[in-house]
């Protein structure tokens, strides 16, 4: 395969060249990464807008926030950088909307990590990002995939609403049956528990869910701590047991943190499997910010020896979407993988989906 999005400019050098004003989308957290980004290239924003129902006359970062139409008044032609993330069908529709006014970009910055999938970066990696191209086992893998690496390199969202797919249609690759025993390794508040169960009307034989933010914890027991057979843990999953360095933020993105001030107990999935479980697991949620790589290795037995479906989030970290079909490849070579994006902006849930 050709890696065909090179032949574009990558989105921090195309944007140095731009005459336009760059005018922020969002503001928060995505924001304040964003003008770090657009630091290291020497780049400065020129203002900032919000959806008309989050403008009250606040400020942000220095500039007053303003609705799409006093920006547009303001700024005319300009650049528009999405700095937030959603899933929401209006928000993404109201993005297609200014799509077709506007040059917009919803530029990829990693959750964990801090790689930009600049042209150092792809030039390093190049030969496994090729290596990487080679292990899907189906055509809209290979095109998702292509998508996938075009968005990373430009930050177009056009490339990310060509690679989406309903989720409902990758956990019918899973098929999943009425005797599962579902392993959800960062279970939140139960929420992909209760998507477990509404896939199976309610049937399965066992459930075990790890969560090792406390808060979150404690809502997972209050959603899902009444079901039969379902085993709900305070653990996070590494390549091997003990106590790491956790950041706890009571949230979503919870996460193994080097530096973090907090800990929480670890857990590798061999030892979990070997020590806890009556039977293997037969479906595996990997969704642990950051942390899949890790998880992975320290399923390396479990994983050769019984093949377990997995449905692995890949877009936390930069490298994750090359670095972990590989690794997949390696510690069962007979696993079919299956590479997915559910709509939402920036490059989040892009899965692999692996039988």
């Amino acid at each position: 395969m050709r890696l065909i999005w090179r032949e574009e400019e990558p989105l921090f050098a195309r944007l140095k060249q731009l005459k336009k004003p760059l005018v922020l989308y969002g503001m928060g957290d995505g924001a304040d990464k964003l003008f770090s980004a657009l630091a290291q290239y020497d780049l400065q924003p020129a203002g900032v807008f919000a959806s008309d129902e989050f403008v009250r006359g606040q400020s942000f970062r220095g500039f007053p926030v303003l609705t799409y139409a006093q920006a547009k008044a303001r700024f005319g032609d300009m650049c528009v950088l999405i700095s937030f993330g959603t899933e929401r069908p209006e928000v993404l529709s109201r993005i297609r909307g200014i799509m077709q006014e506007q040059e917009v970009y919803a530029p990829h910055l990693p959750l964990f990590g801090g790689a930009l999938f600049d042209a150092a970066f792809a030039a390093a990696h190049e030969a496994e990002l090729l290596a990487a191209a080679d292990v899907w086992a189906d055509e809209p893998s290979r095109r998702v995939y292509e998508n996938y690496l075009a968005y990373l390199w430009t930050g177009r969202p056009q490339y990310l609403f060509a690679a989406a797919s309903p989720r409902g249609d990758a956990w019918r690759l899973l098929d999943l049956q009425a005797d599962e025993v579902y392993l959800d390794l960062g279970a939140y508040d139960g929420d992909t528990v209760r998507d477990f169960l509404r896939l199976t009307a309610g049937r399965y034989r066992e459930i075990w869910a790890l969560e090792p933010d406390a808060k979150n914890f404690r809502k997972l027991l209050a959603n899902c701590g009444d079901l039969t057979d379902c085993h709900a843990l305070p653990l996070a999953v590494w390549s091997r047991g003990g106590s790491l360095p956790f950041a706890g933020r009571a949230g979503r993105n919870s996460a193994l943190q080097a530096g973090a001030a907090g800990a929480a107990q670890a857990v590798s999935l061999d030892e979990l499997w070997r020590d806890e479980m009556t039977a293997p697991p037969t479906l595996i949620k990997f969704d642990v910010e950051g942390a899949e790589e890790q998880a992975l290795l320290g399923a390396s037995g479990l994983l050769a020896a019984h093949k377990p479906k997995l449905a692995l989030a890949a877009y936390h970290r930069t490298e994750d979407i090359y670095r972990l079909p590989l690794l997949l490849k390696r510690l069962n070579p007979a696993y079919r993988l299956y590479l997915r994006h559910h709509p939402y902006i920036p490059g989040w849930e892009t899965n692999i989906y692996a039988l």
